[in-house]
C-alpha cells in the first residue's frame, strides 16, 4: 500500500468534518435565514450559494478520497487508482477548494470573532474557512506525495518509455 494513501485518508476526514459543519449550517440558515456577507455587495444569497458550493466540494472530497483509499489499499479498480486518475482528481479538487475557499474568505462576515461565545455563527464560519484551507494544503501535499511515489517506482527496462506505474 503506497504511503500517500494516508494523505488521502486525512483528506477524506477533513472533507467529512467540513461536510458535517456545513450541513449543520445549511440546516440552521434555512430555518433562520442566511447572514449577509461582508462588503458592499455581500448579500445573504451570495453567502447561501457559497455555503452550498462548499458543501458540494466537501462531499466530493469525502466521497472520492475515501474511494481512493479503498481502491489503493485493496488493489482493485487499478485504472481508477492509477496515477493519471489520481492526479486528475487531485488537480480538480485543489482548484475547487482554492476557488470556493477564496470566495468564501472574501465574503465571510465576522473577522476574528474576538469576544464571541465559544459556539457562535462567527466561529463556525471561521471553522468552515479553516477546514477549506486545510483541504487545499492536504490535497497539494497528497499530489506531491503521489508524484514522489511514482518517481521512486519507475523502472527502466531497457526500452524507451517503459515505465511501470
Amino acid at each position: 500500500m503506497p504511503a500517500y494513501t494516508f494523505f488521502y485518508f486525512l483528506l477524506g476526514l477533513v472533507g467529512a468534518a467540513e461536510t458535517g459543519v456545513l450541513a449543520y449550517l445549511v440546516n440552521k440558515f434555512e430555518n433562520q435565514g442566511y447572514p449577509a456577507g461582508r462588503g458592499d455587495n455581500g448579500t445573504s444569497n451570495q453567502m447561501r450559494v457559497l455555503i452550498i458550493l462548499l458543501l458540494f466540494v466537501a462531499s466530493w472530497t469525502t466521497l472520492f478520497a475515501l474511494a481512493f483509499v479503498c481502491f489503493l489499499s485493496r488493489g482493485s479498480f487499478a485504472f481508477l487508482a492509477g496515477l493519471g486518475a489520481s492526479l486528475l482528481w487531485l488537480v480538480v479538487t485543489i482548484i475547487l477548494w482554492a476557488v470556493s475557499t477564496t470566495l468564501f474568505h472574501r465574503i465571510r462576515p465576522g473577522g476574528e470573532c474576538r469576544g464571541e461565545a465559544t459556539i457562535s455563527i462567527c466561529r463556525q464560519l471561521e471553522t468552515v474557512e479553516a477546514l477549506g484551507w486545510t483541504a487545499v494544503g492536504l490535497a497539494a501535499l497528497c499530489m506531491i506525495a503521489a508524484l514522489f511515489a511514482w518517481n521512486s517506482r519507475r523502472t527502466y527496462t531497457g526500452r524507451r518509455g517503459a515505465y511501470r506505474v
